[in-house]
């Protein structure tokens, strides 16, 4: 495989110096949780999203303490229903994780649940950096370190956050959004990887 580095290459990449974990998606033995609303084949990660549904998957083989995860998420080349794409961080278990997602309408949000209840941080922010054309590829990045995260799209940093990391070691994930309430839709990931 031959790989082209252009100047925007240590913007784009997860800048740890060790691999912690990355998956392709060439199969489904990556840790993530399989069940009907998920697919992972052919180099892909779907969410199979019902009607005004959002489904998180949090990597339940790697914990983590300090890390830069990555993300490539894909929007859908059909109808431009609003989707969201989003990364998971500081997460505890299935009720107590981070949220970082973009929206295919080229906003951004930061939320955490907390016991499985939601609070929002950042909400819906605009940001040029999204890609928002059906077929696009926006690059998700989250970097933690101790209580601090910083949020990047496509190269571009958009914030930083403090707050409060769990202790010892947290989980990684990926999750999606339909906010169309009467259409199925699909949220694609084509990789993940995590540095130190």
């Amino acid at each position: 495989m031959l790989f082209v580095v252009g100047p925007g290459w240590r913007a784009l990449a997860c800048e740890g110096t060790e691999i912690v974990f990355e998956d392709n998606f060439a199969d489904d033995a990556g840790g993530w949780t399989i069940n009907r609303g998920v697919e992972v084949k052919d180099g892909t990660f779907v969410f199979k999203l019902a009607p005004d549904a959002m489904q998180s998957d949090l990597n339940v083989t790697f914990t983590v303490k300090d890390a830069d995860v990555c993300s490539e998420a894909v929007w859908p080349e059909d109808d431009p229903t609003t989707l969201g794409a989003g990364l998971l961080f500081w997460g505890e278990d299935n009720k107590s994780y981070f949220q970082f997602g973009v929206l295919n309408n080229g906003k951004y949000w930061i939320a955490r649940r907390q016991d499985g209840k939601w609070h929002t941080i950042v909400e819906n922010v605009d940001s040029s950096a999204i890609n928002t054309s059906p077929g696009a590829t926006n690059k998700l990045r989250v970097k933690a370190s101790g209580n601090a995260a910083s949020f990047f799209i496509n190269g571009t940093k958009l914030r930083d956050l403090r707050g409060q990391a769990p202790k010892g070691g947290w989980r990684f994930g990926l999750s999606g959004d339909n906010f169309d309430k009467l259409k199925d839709a699909r949220v694609t990931f084509k990789s993940v990887k995590v540095t130190d």
